[in-house]
């Protein structure tokens, strides 16, 4: 058996990887009750006392806005507590597999961003996770994950909530002028563990296929969930927020389609089977 870290397993990713974890595989989980990551001792007690083979690092302060108001809270969680994971996985001699985000780009490009385009965030968030990426970087064997507009069962995230507002009987404004590549976090979670036990390294792009805008994915999540209105589209900068957020940052994946050999299912589908799961559990009333 190989012994695999997950840290934050309890995230919506976390929960993700949890939940297929191959043959063959003892995963541990950790989440914020079994450890500090911005502590030495809780990075010690919940990553190198298991004494793991691979670790996946998807913990993370991914509130956007949040770590704009607070910055000191964002490199610790982000940056600091990647680069004490990553002292652990040197000492250990074990591969790591850190989660990062399209928001290491700023956005202007136009075109899908591939692994090797220039870094330029435009956020606190984008430059924590940037930094962390550096700090995995520099280990001898290990991967980083980009990927982008995470959605699925067991965290916040858009498609939940529009729907709630929708089913509420409140209005829905959706930012209609940014782009990216909707992911599914079932879809996303077995390349991830297809990467964590192969001996590929490197910075590799890993997302739903196909691209989209906010108001494209609120739409056909309305559509999946039979929400008889439109969501109403508005621009970005009327969309309150601390953030400059990235106009156009969908990522390139001819990196892993080449190593995989076909790219993840399209974000439509996974909107649409997840929509099917939310309504399946009764979490929303018609």
């Amino acid at each position: 058996m190989t012994r695999v870290v997950v840290t934050g397993a309890g995230g919506m990713l976390g929960q993700a990887l949890m939940g297929c974890v191959p043959e063959g595989v003892q995963a541990i989980a950790v989440t914020r009750a079994e450890g500090d990551l911005t502590s030495p001792d809780g990075v010690r007690h919940a990553v190198a006392e298991p004494r793991p083979k691979v670790v996946i690092h998807a913990a993370a302060w991914t509130d956007v806005d949040g770590c704009e108001r607070d910055p000191a809270r964002a490199w610790s969680n982000n940056t600091l507590a990647t680069r004490l994971v990553c002292e652990t996985c040197q000492a250990l001699g074990a591969r790591l597999v850190g989660l990062s985000t399209d928001y290491v780009f700023d956005g202007l490009s136009g075109t899908p961003y591939c692994e090797g385009a220039p870094v330029n965030p435009t956020s606190v968030y984008g430059e924590t996770k940037l930094a962390a990426e550096r700090a995995i970087a520099a280990l001898e064997d290990s991967v980083i994950v980009r990927t982008q507009w995470l959605y699925g069962p067991g965290g916040r995230n858009f498609v939940a909530a529009v729907l709630r507002q929708a089913w509420g009987g409140q209005p829905v404004s959706v930012v209609a002028d940014q782009t990216g590549c909707p992911t599914y976090t079932r879809h996303l979670a077995p390349a991830v563990w297809r990467l964590a036990m192969s001996a590929f390294r490197g910075v590799v792009h890993v997302a739903g296929q196909g691209l989209a805008t906010w108001l494209d994915l609120a739409r056909v999540a309305f559509e999946a969930a039979r929400v008889h209105r439109a969501p109403i589209p508005i621009a970005a900068e009327d969309w309150p927020s601390p953030v400059r957020r990235p106009r156009f940052s969908a990522l390139a994946q001819d990196r892993w389609i080449g190593w995989a050999g076909s790219a993840l299912p399209s974000w439509r589908e996974g909107v649409k089977q997840y929509v099917h799961e939310l309504l399946l559990e009764g979490g929303f009333q018609r």
